[in-house]
């Protein structure tokens, strides 16, 4: 078994900054899609697309194994970089802040890696890239071209990176990634002259205070799990000397249970009926019925990432049970089959959040990522 993974750090590195040079957000990755598939056939691999620009490709290393699958994501997120390194983007409008270009480095590699030493796997692996993921279209393009068939996958390896204040890899023991759906509420008043105000029916003034109870939801609803829900715009009204007939308020809804999410979406409901009740404001209130999803760890995949973890990262292993309110489309995959989010720590104290213009990532230990993966495809079903 192959065991001297710093010896790919450099590869990873170079990949990475290639890909981060030249991002493209969702459903654009074209050329990102064309660098991938020529990595892939270049080890060996044939090369499955999935319309636009998805890909996939898998390595049989017995028939008689279970499948394995690997994703990475390939989009950028459509901002301006603004980090001034000397491999910024060079796409002014696209930037790859959220380490997808790490993903999908190290999934490159690992693919090399897994073809080269394909006899010491204890299953066969499928290679998923995923695009559109910042938009949540990626993973239902994948999986309705057929990614977890041709042959069935059995288990699904999801990881990220993400800044901390020490390197290491972590793992929720249960859920791990929140419900997220969007809020959109329409409030139709009656305008009129402020000289003459009881005649008219203020839908600004019905948006802030619904804006308020709303906000009164994240102190005042009792969950183990933790939550959060909030309006991220609101507009309204014509002209400043005219009651406003009308507003639009638009906004978010997370939590790690459905339960919760099904809860907290009723308060709102009923928070506006009340209030177009004593305003007299027409409220139509519309909130996603079919949320992103929380993403829930397989137990017998957190079992042996807990082994391979200990294994590879020593006490740099986390096994935490703290949420991060972050969703992904990668919760379609584990709603099919048994899955484990793995998160690789980026060294950098007080670095820049994901989706920030000055983002960047420690790219010191990417091998030890690699080991990870690697090491647990080998060990998995041993």
């Amino acid at each position: 078994m192959f065991n001297d993974y710093s010896a790919f750090q450099d590869e990873i590195v170079g990949l990475r900054r290639h890909l981060h040079m030249f991002p493209e957000t969702a459903l654009s990755e074209y050329k990102t899609t064309w660098f991938i598939k020529n990595y892939l056939e270049d080890n060996g691999y044939t090369v499955n697309t999935a319309s636009p620009t998805g890909c996939t490709a898998f390595l049989s290393v017995n028939e008689g194994y279970p499948t394995v699958a690997v994703r990475a994501e390939m989009d950028a997120v459509p901002m301006k970089e603004k980090t001034k390194l000397f491999y910024a983007s060079k796409n002014s409008r696209a930037m790859h802040s959220c380490g997808h270009d790490a993903n999908m480095a190290v999934a490159l590699v690992l693919a090399r890696i897994c073809a080269l030493e394909r006899e010491s796997l204890s299953c066969n692996v499928k290679f998923i890239f995923e695009p559109a993921e910042e938009t949540g279209s990626g993973a239902e393009i994948m999986i309705n071209s057929g990614a977890l068939e041709n042959p069935k996958v059995d288990a699904f390896i999801m990881f990220h990176f993400a800044n901390k204040d020490s390197y290491g890899v972590e793992v929720n023991e249960n859920i791990a990634t929140a419900a997220i759906g969007r809020i959109d509420i329409r409030l139709h008043g009656v305008s009129g002259h402020w000289a003459a105000k009881s005649k008219s029916r203020d839908a600004l003034l019905a948006a802030s205070q619904l804006l308020t109870e709303i906000e009164n939801i994240n102190s005042s609803f009792d969950s183990p799990y933790p939550f959060c829900v909030g309006i991220g715009k609101m507009s309204g009204g014509s002209s400043a000397n005219v009651i406003a007939d009308y507003a639009e308020m638009n906004g978010n809804l997370r939590t790690c249970t459905m339960g919760d999410y099904n809860s907290i979406t009723q308060l709102i409901k009923n928070a506006a009926e009340n209030i177009s009740v004593k305003t007299g404001v027409r409220i139509e209130t519309e909130i996603s019925s079919e949320p992103i999803t929380p993403i829930v760890n397989d137990p017998f995949m957190v079992k042996k990432a807990c082994s391979v973890g200990k294994k590879v990262f020593g006490d740099r292993f986390f096994l935490t049970d703290k949420l991060y309110l972050a969703g992904d489309n990668a919760c379609l995959y584990f709603n099919r089959v048994p899955g484990v989010f793995m998160v690789f720590r980026s060294e950098l104290p007080d670095g820049p959040p994901l989706h920030n213009p000055k983002f960047i990532l420690n790219e010191q230990h990417f091998y030890k990522a690699l080991e990870m993966l690697h090491t647990y495809l080998t060990d998995i079903y041993r």
